[in-house]
């Protein structure tokens, strides 16, 4: 999963120096192509992931060098296998793509996560876990494959046991709220959530429902490394067909500064141990 997101960077940053010594503007750039703004801006930036064949269009309206238009579209064709890599790697189990991300969490000194409705994987109970592998899967997954996956995830668990590591993590109410798992295993994960909280390497936070709104939520993401000290400092986010990563320190610290705006909101400490008591005791899971 991580090792893709240098080349599509290298892919998006070259075709925006192609726009920018053409003088053209992303919306003249747009119109010439057939495109929205939008999508020209999504692929600069990489967001979007350009099809070989809108290179090659793109290279082509811009009056490309040959050499740097076939080097453009290898990127892109490259790219696309690495992404159905990606999408076979979050298959039922994902096993290996939580190695990856437990060698990058490692390699941290420092992380924040944010989390909508899933209770946080580096605090998660191997019930909890589990429920979330199965969850929105269109075919029975073999039992061996949750089991190799949940195993994987705990696993990830044991970077919060270096003093040495700060950890970051923020989830909304609505992740407690959710009947993803029987009565008494909900209540487990929410034990789980109080003694994490008490680690003092770790400030776990919860934006309760009655916050007051300061941003939006826009997806879950999870930054790894500080940016101002960490050369391989990045940001992750999955959706339901690829995995996001940016390594552009810039925006990195957009989204530090977005999870800060997100905390404004929440609890900690003993109002967030509060607050879960009275979920626990109150929230009527099946």
């Amino acid at each position: 999963m991580p090792n893709h997101s240098d080349d599509r960077q290298d892919l998006a940053s070259s075709l925006k120096a192609l726009r920018l010594d053409a003088g053209l503007s992303t919306t003249e750039l747009a119109r010439r192509l057939g495109w929205s703004q939008s999508k020209v801006s999504r692929v600069e930036r990489g967001v979007t992931l350009a099809k070989p064949a809108e290179v090659d269009e793109w290279a082509r309206m811009l009056h490309a060098a040959s050499t740097q238009r076939r080097r453009l579209i290898e990127l892109a064709e490259q790219q696309g296998v690495e992404l159905l890599e990606w999408k076979r790697a979050v298959a039922p189990g994902r096993r290996r793509l939580q190695q990856e991300i437990e060698e990058l969490e490692s390699a941290a000194s420092v992380a924040w996560e944010f989390s909508m409705d899933v209770v946080p994987g580096l605090v998660q109970t191997a019930r909890y876990a589990e429920a979330m592998f199965r969850i929105g899967r269109d075919r029975a997954i073999p039992d061996q494959e949750v089991e190799e996956a949940t195993t994987a995830r705990l696993a990830r668990q044991a970077v919060l046991d270096h003093p040495g590591k700060r950890f970051n993590l923020l989830f909304s109410e609505t992740a407690v709220r959710r009947s993803v798992l029987p009565r008494a295993d909900m209540q487990a994960q929410l034990r789980q959530l109080v003694t994490v909280s008490q680690r003092p390497n770790v400030q776990l936070g919860m934006i309760p429902f009655s916050a007051a709104e300061r941003t939006h939520t826009y997806l879950a993401f999870a930054v790894l490394g500080d940016p101002d000290r960490e050369q391989n400092a990045l940001m992750l986010a999955e959706t339901v067909t690829r995995t996001l990563t940016v390594r552009a320190p810039e925006e990195v610290r957009e989204y530090i500064e977005h999870y800060d705006r997100l905390a404004e909101g929440a609890v900690f400490g003993d109002e967030l141990r509060a607050l879960l008591a009275e979920i626990s005791a109150q929230a009527p899971w099946s």
